[in-house]
């Protein structure tokens, strides 16, 4: 029988055979679980920026009504909104990695903290450290595997704990020799899966290891985010051009202005706006005409705007996709300067006013009870109001008085339509929260949605407008829903 022993004294023991590192690099141990997050945003990361999915972006970005309503009709703005994340996700991955690198046995990775403060322009000593493309590739997939093999890792200590409480209960409370005989057997069997799933993580690789992958796989993000956004270099623009494989951004000239959308776009004026701004040397202002649901308020031509850090200059551009062509404008990325110049905007918007994941949730309270309208209680009706800002509710108690009975049909009309279009902003928020309430999800999860695919820069008076309507819309549709079921009841009777 094998000599008893904590099960975190043979987590934390150095292992005997470790291929491919020096005995004297220390190994990451528990860390490796930070790491692997690391690794997780950056295999997310790589996958946002694949050519399948910034064509869905682009797809999304043209032809969302409910972004170009609350957001912006501005493509390039809502361009720059995305590559602003991307941005800001990296260099959140940079500050942890660089955190790590202090403890490597290599001095050079010791000083990271401001490599990536401006990613466009890195030292010249980094460079040739980005990955070819089929080797990015190997490395992403060697870091989904460690992903895996961590998930099954973090359930096998936690087995493994809960075994060995159990098993030490067992001792103290004198159950029969032969039965715990046989848990000791399990727990020793625990131990070893333990140990080898162990073997198979990052677990026993060594800081050095763990640090030159991530900076190696950042640098050669970068590089992928110069190809699909069109931006190069005078001194390594051909090593970009060698990674281009599919469609890119391609810059043009930046416009100042953009015009609000109502929020009762029609399809003819939409399909319309975007074919100008697509082929019109520059963007021309849409002109807005007054919708029911803007009563008494005439759209306004506002300046470009975000949320959270968005660059200036020269380098806030206009861009549009162009599909299987690389034309990128030859730029030196100074105008990216070295200290990220942000500006924030002074609009208000949901995310602001951190109102975004509350609204999402009152905009699929609303698709839930229009689903089933015959079966909306007084409870749920009373869990949705409970919901609403004062705004709202002041908002629809006005809607409500002005409103007649005869207006039910283009309310209905109406909902459906606002719903349409709101309903997947509002989803979008609330898949984006759980991608990153990492509390609630295994080590290894992610996803792709971006803010600007939310209601996070919605503008917070458009959306509280729709809002109100929604609530309108279904106010009338139970109110028939529910006449309609008394006229059978009496007509039964």
């Amino acid at each position: 029988m094998m000599k008893e022993s904590s099960w975190l004294t043979t987590m934390l023991r150095t292992p005997h055979k470790n291929k491919g590192l020096e005995p004297e690099y220390p190994v990451i141990g528990i860390i490796s679980f930070e790491a692997t997050i690391m690794m997780c945003k950056v295999a997310n990361l790589w996958h946002s920026l694949s050519d399948r999915q910034m064509s869905l972006l682009k797809d999304e970005l043209r032809d969302s009504l409910g972004i170009r309503t609350l957001i912006s009709d501005d493509y390039s703005y809502l361009i720059d909104l995305a590559f602003e994340e991307f941005i800001e996700n990296l260099q959140g991955v940079a500050i942890s990695v660089a955190r790590l690198g202090k403890k490597c046995m290599d001095p050079v990775y010791h000083n990271l903290d401001h490599v990536f403060d401006n990613p466009f322009e890195i030292d010249v000593k980094w460079c040739g450290w980005e990955y070819r493309l089929k080797k990015m590739e190997k490395r992403v997939k060697k870091m989904k595997r460690f992903m895996g093999v961590m998930c099954q890792l973090h359930e096998g200590l936690e087995k493994l704990a809960d075994q060995e409480t159990r098993l030490t209960k067992m001792q103290s409370n004198g159950v029969n020799k032969g039965q715990l005989q046989e848990f000791h057997q399990k727990v020793i069997w625990r131990r070893e899966e333990v140990s080898v799933l162990r073997e198979m993580s990052p677990w026993v690789r060594s800081y050095d290891y763990i640090v030159r992958l991530l900076l190696r796989s950042l640098f050669t993000i970068i590089e992928r985010m110069k190809v699909v956004f069109g931006i190069t270099t005078d001194t390594r623009s051909s090593e970009v051009k060698d990674m281009s494989h599919g469609g890119c951004f391609v810059r043009k000239n930046p416009i100042s202005a953009l015009a609000r959308s109502s929020v009762y776009p029609s399809e003819s004026s939409f399909r319309r706006s975007m074919s100008n701004s697509e082929h019109s040397p520059s963007r021309k202002l849409r002109t807005c005409h007054p919708a029911p649901v803007l009563c008494g308020r005439y759209p306004s031509i506002k300046p470009q705007r975000g949320n959270g850090p968005l660059v200036t200059g020269s380098f806030n551009f206009n861009c549009i996709f162009q599909n299987d062509l690389y034309d990128p404008i030859k730029k030196t990325t100074s105008a990216f300067n070295s200290q990220l110049k942000l500006v924030h905007i002074q609009e208000p918007t949901l995310g602001n006013a951190a109102l975004a994941l509350r609204y999402a949730n009152i905009i699929i309270h609303i698709e839930a009870l229009a689903m089933s309208p015959r079966f909306m209680s007084s409870d749920a009706r009373a869990d949705l109001y409970d919901l609403l800002t004062t705004n709202i509710k002041h908002s629809l108690r006005e809607k409500l008085f002005i409103s007649k009975k005869e207006a039910s049909l283009a309310n209905a009309e109406d909902f459906q339509r606002i719903l349409d279009w709101l309903s997947p902003l509002a989803h979008n928020m609330l898949k984006w929260y759980s991608e990153r309430n990492f509390e609630k999800q295994p080590v290894g999860s992610g996803g792709n949605v971006l803010l600007v695919q939310t209601l996070y820069y919605a503008d917070q008076a458009l959306s509280e407008i729709a809002i109100t309507e929604l609530l309108v819309g279904l106010h009338y549709i139970s109110k028939c829903s529910q006449e309609t079921m008394d006229k059978s009841f009496i007509k039964y009777v």
